[in-house]
């Protein structure tokens, strides 16, 4: 037990005092990425199990176990690599870091009230009851800033560097000298980059409603051009006359704004730009939202998505003959959609990641039984997409993917979860571009000042229905897999 005690308060108090062998051959091989991860894990297990107290059963009393040990193990690799070197540094420096040691844990003081136990006289563990007991009063320490010092730690952790000198494990001498820093960047996450736009067929708005004239020429059934005929007669035979009929597809420019408001004494004292978080922030907001109305906007004061309903040119393929329920995607149903894409070249396909597993493991029959051949190709990460047939897999988090259980069943997934389409065959419109605009009027009084964003745009499929051609079936550069199987 004092092995682990020793292990842990190493990592936090920035002194190792536990040279034992790890007990985890495997944490010896572990980066630096996956030692912090396995910590945080570890710590989410056993914070688990801590909230079921003393109703642990005997194989969650032994998982508790290995888990700690575990947690023993790969806090004292990462105590001696330069990541935990400066990780002990920053200990007391960063609010930030606390979080990575103490997430989750809590701990009620009143729980460890008791007319002195036999374990207090225990100096193998130090007065402590057990390990948990022994975290909780580090974390307790930490959160407090060093005003709720148990007196069992001191014994275990501050006194074993000695009780003649100064040292920054002793809060009640010149532990408090020591400064907190502050790192003047934002840890985030960058949201989905938006690469359908720049696919699209740009139109400039230099109104705020743009018609743009098209020919109605979706059927070739009789003319390829809406209406004109051309004949083959006798050299005085008279034609009949001929014309081809014209649609108008228009774009709205419909707004997107998103406002903040910041004090003035934070927008004065703080040491990170407000002003630049709040623009970036917003105008990656809108970003997304844009990217998952030209997907899926319903036309209504907004973009119409490719694969919305009201999309009159999106053409569903259908599953094959009695495809069961659990060959929830095959090489045969890609084939089929890219059989019905029109303008292939210009194609990608969206997907969501759920399903890059099912994707991995594509393949149809060559012919004359000659083998297996793979639909799907991944890329190389250096600027190569993955590619199905070819074409590029755009992975978005705006297509439908796995909705309930695992996956493996079609009934998992939710509607248009795979689709091949075209972006050049989008109109894309933006009128003025995006602006940002702050004022200290709106709140005067309340000493603070609003930013403003703003920014108007507008997309429509230039197709008003799907193509029917002199043979063969219909044609669209919107395909999208239904969930039913043909019958």
């Amino acid at each position: 037990m004092a092995s682990a005690f020793f292990a842990y308060s190493a990592a936090v108090f920035g002194r190792v005092l536990n040279d034992a062998p790890a007990k985890h051959s495997d944490v010896l091989n572990m980066g630096a990425n996956e030692l912090q991860d396995e910590r945080t894990r570890l710590i989410a297990v056993t914070e688990a199990l801590d909230l079921k107290g003393d109703k642990l059963s005997p194989e969650e009393t032994t998982a508790y176990s290995e888990a700690v040990d575990r947690l023993e193990a790969v806090c004292n690799r990462i105590a001696i690599s330069a990541t935990g070197i400066k990780e002990r540094r920053d200990a007391l420096l960063a609010q930030n870091r606390l979080a990575n040691v103490s997430r989750g844990l809590n701990f009620d003081p009143g729980q460890s009230i008791s007319v002195r136990p036999a374990w207090e006289d225990d100096n193998d563990k130090y007065g402590f009851r057990d390990q948990r007991e022994f975290l909780n009063s580090v974390v307790n320490l930490y959160r407090s800033n060093g005003n709720q010092f148990d007196e069992r730690l001191k014994k275990s952790v501050a006194n074993a560097v000695g009780s003649d000198e100064f040292t920054r494990a002793d809060w009640e001498a010149q532990g408090i000298m020591i400064p907190r820093g502050f790192i003047s960047s934002v840890i985030q996450l960058d949201p989905e980059a938006d690469q359908l736009t720049s696919l699209m067929t740009r139109i400039p708005m230099s109104a705020p409603t743009v018609d743009i004239p098209a020919r109605v020429d979706k059927d070739h059934r009789t003319s390829v051009t809406g209406g004109f005929r051309v004949y083959r007669a006798k050299e005085t035979a008279a034609p009949d006359l001929s014309k081809n009929r014209m649609e108008l597809i228009s774009l709205k420019a419909h707004e997107i704004f998103g406002a903040a408001a910041v004090t003035n004494q934070l927008l004065r004292d703080s040491p990170v730009s407000i002003a630049a978080i709040i623009d970036q922030g917003l105008r990656q907001e809108s970003r997304s939202y844009r990217i998952d109305e030209l997907i899926n906007g319903n036309g209504v004061g907004r973009p119409l998505g490719m694969l919305n309903s009201g999309n009159d040119s999106l053409l569903t393929v259908l599953r094959k003959v009695g495809q069961a329920a659990t060959d929830v995607l095959t090489g045969e149903n890609i084939i089929e959609m890219r059989s019905r894409a029109w303008g292939y070249n210009d194609c990608v396909w969206l997907v969501n990641q759920d399903l890059y597993p099912l994707l991995f493991t594509l393949v149809i029959e060559s012919p004359n039984n000659a083998g297996l051949v793979k639909v799907f190709s991944p890329g190389t990460g250096a600027g190569m997409p993955d590619t199905l047939l070819g074409r590029p897999v755009i992975y978005t988090e705006y297509i439908n993917g796995i909705g309930s259980g695992t996956g493996a069943n079609i009934s998992d997934w939710g509607d248009n979860f795979i689709s091949c389409v075209n972006p050049t065959q989008m109109y894309f419109g933006e009128r003025g571009g995006e602006t940002m605009d702050r004022s200290i009027h709106v709140r005067f009084l309340e000493r603070e000042e609003v930013f403003l964003f703003t920014s108007q745009d507008d997309a429509r499929p230039s197709w008003t229905s799907v193509l029917t051609p002199k043979n063969g079936l219909t044609k669209s550069p919107f395909v999208v897999l239904s969930k039913t199987a043909a019958t």
